[in-house]
């Protein structure tokens, strides 16, 4: 594989997750970049650490925070700075998401959603942002969701209106920071291989026969395309949303 990140510094949200996070880490990884590795969860947010360092043997750093936390994000940049070098690279991964109808679920559950969802990704993307117009050099990569076009088909109100809100952070970000050579880009995964659908095959198996590839997405599928966004083979790609979904989604 190409180290096409050599030398590069990436800040991945979530990234001790078992899904895409930690799958985007590890494609960043090999391709020759710095990684810091934030995630709230602190066990697992070691572990991927320290399988970045001994299988790719690049730099890492390790960052136990909940990205809602601004005073924590605050601390966090110039640590990175100061440690590794300013963040070249970031990728809005973590998430959380709320099931339920928008006559049951709780006030408090829409405002912890959209700010962690998208409050908390504009603020990191405003902390990183100085350091890229410094360089000059910048790319950011927004994991959204097709809900963000679906509506969540009415089941998840909360997600799905931070995700849709985010595909216009996404172009903000792209219109005002491009003439300082800084690239901003989503990533709207569908059906994506994870624990909830193993859990619930019989119930949502409808979903991949409605899928023209007839699978579910994998998270080395959403990292694949992360690192072309991140790369210079997408030097003039910006302010789009890219959706790997199989074909499950088919935007006009």
């Amino acid at each position: 594989m190409t180290r096409r990140f050599a030398g590069r510094v990436a800040l991945v949200t979530g990234g001790g997750g078992s899904g895409s996070g930690s799958a985007i880490c590890r494609r960043l990884a090999a391709e020759g970049s710095a990684i810091v590795v934030l995630d709230n969860h602190e066990r697992r947010t070691m572990a991927v650490s320290g399988e970045l360092r001994e299988r790719y043997g690049v730099p890492v750093m390790t960052a136990v925070l909940d990205i809602a936390d601004r005073a924590g994000v605050d601390e966090l940049i110039p640590r990175i700075a100061g440690e590794l070098g300013s963040v070249d690279i970031l990728v809005n991964n973590a998430a959380i998401n709320a099931q339920g109808s928008i006559f049951d679920y709780d006030p408090g559950t829409w405002d912890e959603v959209v700010q962690v969802d998208l409050s908390a990704c504009w603020y990191l993307i405003r902390g990183v942002l100085p350091g890229m117009r410094e360089l000059r050099w910048g790319s950011i990569v927004n994991i959204t969701s097709v809900a963000g076009y679906t509506g969540g088909r009415g089941r998840e109100g909360p997600y799905s209106a931070a995700k849709a809100a985010l595909h216009d952070v996404t172009r903000s970000v792209a219109i005002e920071a491009g003439p300082y050579g800084i690239r901003c880009n989503a990533v709207a995964p569908g059906w994506i291989q994870s624990k909830f659908l193993d859990k619930h095959e019989e119930r949502v198996r409808e979903e991949r026969e409605r899928t023209p590839l007839r699978r579910w997405g994998t998270p080395e599928d959403i990292a694949g395309v992360v690192a072309f966004l991140c790369s210079e083979d997408a030097a003039f790609v910006t302010g789009e949303i890219i959706n790997v979904s199989g074909g499950w989604y088919l935007r006009p």
